[in-house]
């Protein structure tokens, strides 16, 4: 069976979490220290599904490490960007989920995924490959 049978297809109903990748310097000074994250760009079909998000640390970390509950979207700047509040502070994953196994340059945008598989995954791939319930 391949792996791409197990992707999450962009127009799946479950995708309820963005993953966006952060630099060091705007990962502790917005998204830990003041609990949002700006100039996203989220397609209008996910707008009023996003719940959650989850920070990846580029190199030399290369992991999501931090997720949290969005309280709102709004707008950010005039190019179709979006800033999202988060509802408390950015929790820290005690296990981060380290990108093993997939292609260089894999992060460079947001990426979408499910909660539920957030929540069990144990690496970066398992939040993109994996069956459906």
């Amino acid at each position: 069976v391949s792996q791409s049978r197990y992707f999450l297809p962009t127009n799946e109903p479950l995708c309820d979490m963005l993953i966006v990748p952060a630099k060091r310097d705007g990962f502790e000074r917005v998204f830990v220290g003041e609990n949002r994250w700006w100039a996203v760009r989220i397609s209008g079909n996910y707008l009023n599904r996003i719940k959650y998000i989850c920070a990846y640390q580029v190199a030399p970390i290369s992991a999501v490490t931090h997720w949290a509950e969005v309280d709102r979207i709004e707008p950010y700047g005039d190019k179709e960007k979006y800033q999202l509040i988060f509802k408390g502070n950015a929790q820290k994953i005690h296990q981060p989920l380290k990108n093993e196994h997939l292609q260089k340059g894999f992060m460079q945008g947001p990426k979408y995924t499910n909660f539920e598989v957030f929540k069990k995954a144990k690496s970066l791939k398992d939040l993109f490959f994996w069956k459906k319930w």
